[in-house]
């Protein structure tokens, strides 16, 4: 079932199913809610198709998000890119929109809250509403400033990201474990999500984790209107930021973006399961009639030649 699937790839980091298989039942679900409505309501809330994914686990404080973080529902068909697009100008009555278009990397989800510029709390996605607080484990992280050094410097801000493991970093752990007489893990990805919810900070900094920050929760006051400018801004405070980021106007350029992203992806330090595709704008993205921020695009390039990239909104 999906509930058992969640429960292996959120809180255990032991997928058994391809992102692809989850996907399809997940669509599967949703097709039968749509024949049999009366079935969904009364579900409601609990059915896996009105749920994110849950990652808390037992040991560590809950921590509420002043924003609640929401996950991307996967499509692979690249034609509904430009059905995104025309539903979005519809709505907003505007043609020619704002895009951008950075790497969907493929990590553990994190929401790191600065106050007047200094690291306070690290909290992972958990259910969208509350997460696991992770802040110890969080500063053990090399690359990422305990405080920013440029302004302006909002009193209060979430920035989400991504924690990962390079490929090299992974492979330096599981040559260790073959040595140890232990058996390797199974990918990066796992092996972050694990990592991270470790009780012991000092095993944790001695996996090496990295982050990469690309995302905007509850911030107070305002000092960026679009996800252009909060990508400069991260920059500009000493956060690892995405390597390749495109700002882009249209459908066009929106597919033409995830076609050289593709020819860039193996070449990153982190594993990516696709592109993610955002309204730049971010009074456009609150608009009431639009619902959703963004989409998301499957990557590979066998994928990317027959123009049939995985798209979530």
């Amino acid at each position: 079932s999906l509930a058992h699937h969640d429960e292996l790839y959120y809180r255990r980091a032991r997928p058994e199913i391809t992102d692809f298989d989850y996907d399809r039942l997940k669509a599967e679900l949703a097709a039968l809610e749509q024949e049999f409505p009366e079935a969904a309501r009364e579900l409601g809330t609990e059915s896996p198709t009105a749920r994110v994914g849950d990652d808390r686990a037992e040991g560590f404080a809950r921590v509420k998000h002043r924003q609640a973080m929401t996950t991307l529902d996967n499509t692979y068909d690249a034609a509904e890119v430009r059905e995104f697009d025309a539903r979005l100008e519809k709505a907003l009555g505007v043609v020619n929109l704002a895009y951008t278009v950075e790497p969907k990397i493929d990590g553990v989800a994190v929401s790191l809250t600065y106050e007047q510029g200094r690291l306070v709390r690290a909290v992972t996605r958990g259910d969208g509403e509350e997460g696991d607080d992770v802040t110890a484990n969080v500063r053990t992280i090399r690359g990422l400033p305990h405080e920013l050094k440029d302004s302006p410097v909002p009193d209060l801000i979430e920035i989400r990201g991504e924690i990962y493991l390079s490929e090299e970093e992974f492979r330096r752990i599981n040559q260790w474990q073959e040595e140890a007489g232990e058996p390797p893990y199974a990918n990066p990805r796992n092996l972050a999500a694990g990592t991270i919810k470790l009780l012991d900070p000092r095993l944790v900094a001695s996996r090496r984790l990295e982050v990469v920050l690309y995302g905007l929760g509850h911030c107070e006051p305002e000092v960026v209107t679009s996800q252009t400018e909060l990508h400069a801004r991260l920059k500009a405070w000493g956060l690892p930021v995405v390597e390749h980021f495109w700002s882009v106007r249209g459908a066009d350029a929106v597919v033409a973006a995830i076609a050289a992203l593709d020819q860039l992806r193996r070449g990153l330090a982190y594993g990516t399961d696709g592109a993610v595709v955002k309204l730049d704008p971010f009074e456009q993205q609150r608009h009431p009639k639009i619902g959703y921020r963004g989409m998301s695009a499957d990557g590979r390039a066998e994928a990317a030649r027959k123009l049939s990239p995985r798209w979530a909104c």
